[in-house]
């Protein structure tokens, strides 16, 4: 389904996007694509724009891919307790535009999207960071990035064992049903220390709730692991992330040191992703490092991730097509 630019664009709802069947490994290649190019400054980015007004948040984030040209910007509102108002707490939009003459060409739902180009962020850095014959994987908090990330990290990494711990313990029930379902062996645990000690790889997607506090510590991961802290680290003992041999984040102006993301660690880092994959900076170097990642989700992933999804649909001729 061709579009006239300039005059049209692509309209992709939430069931269209879900529709298109795209895969783990697609948004991995997609994501990893996205590093390598920001690695060797074919991208431009800025840190993402928030606003809270009248208890709201508002937040934009954007991003240019030089090859193939093209731009987007992702945005939301959150309003917290729209349950009340049988509405969703948030619902992203992506805005993909072609960056040679910088029309719009499609406007997209960026819900499905966003859980699954998070999870390859995830991927991405594990094949750099993680043991190459990891088997085993520990889930703290067990919702959709858990979902997402076991999915994108099994396209690499020969996982056979799921270890699932959250604060609710039926959650991580059902989440171990749909994981044994998949031919796996998942155990559920009450203490989170067992789904972080003896683990390759660790996940930890903990939402953010008034008053929280850190209650996980990297001395509890074992020589040759690799976390991803897809929470910004705030489960995660600050002082504790420092005992890792290697800590990398997708963008040091986003995500790094006085970055506008207040993630919970102020370095220092070894790397961000792309720089590892290009070879300017090491990945693992032994089999006993434990290694890091943590990360606020930058503008270019939605770029990457809005470019397939939009290619996609025009290969299959999925969505509505309307006027400008």
């Amino acid at each position: 389904m061709g579009i006239e630019i300039g005059k049209q664009l692509l309209y992709l709802s939430k069931a269209d996007v879900a529709g298109l069947g795209v895969t783990a490994k697609e948004m991995n290649d997609a994501i990893e694509a996205m590093f390598r190019a920001k690695a060797l400054g074919k991208t431009t980015m800025r840190p993402k724009l928030a606003m809270y007004p009248m208890g709201r948040m508002f937040l934009a984030k954007a991003g240019v891919m030089h090859e193939p040209p093209y731009a987007a910007v992702k945005w939301l509102g959150y309003v917290k307790g729209n349950e009340v108002r049988g509405l969703p707490d948030f619902y992203p939009l992506i805005v993909l535009n072609e960056a040679e003459t910088g029309l719009p060409v499609c406007v997209m739902d960026g819900t499905w999207l966003t859980g699954l180009r998070t999870a390859s962020f995830s991927a991405v850095a594990a094949k750099c960071l993680a043991k190459k014959n990891a088997r085993s994987i520990g889930f703290v908090a067990c919702g959709l990035q858990a979902r997402t990330n076991l999915e994108t990290l099994r396209v690499d990494f020969p996982i056979e064992r799921v270890v699932a711990y959250s604060r609710r313990e039926a959650t991580a029930q059902k989440f171990a049903e749909e994981v044994r379902a998949e031919g796996l062996d998942a155990k559920v645990v009450t203490d989170p220390r067992a789904a972080v000690e003896g683990l390759d790889i660790v996940v930890t997607s903990v939402p953010e709730k008034e008053g929280f506090k850190s209650f996980l510590d990297c001395g509890w991961l074992s020589p040759g692991s690799f976390v991803s802290m897809v929470d910004v680290g705030r489960s995660w003992h600050a002082e504790s992330i420092g005992k890792l041999d290697k800590m990398v984040c997708d963008d040091l102006e986003q995500s790094g040191p006085g970055s506008p993301e207040r993630t919970n660690f102020t370095g220092p880092f070894h790397a961000e992703i792309g720089e590892m994959l290009i070879g300017k900076k090491p990945g693992r170097e032994s089999e006993r490092e434990r290694n890091g990642l943590i990360f606020s989700g930058m503008g270019l992933g939605d770029v990457a991730a809005g470019l397939l999804v939009y290619e996609k649909a025009q290969a299959r001729g999925a969505g509505h097509v309307l006027p400008l």
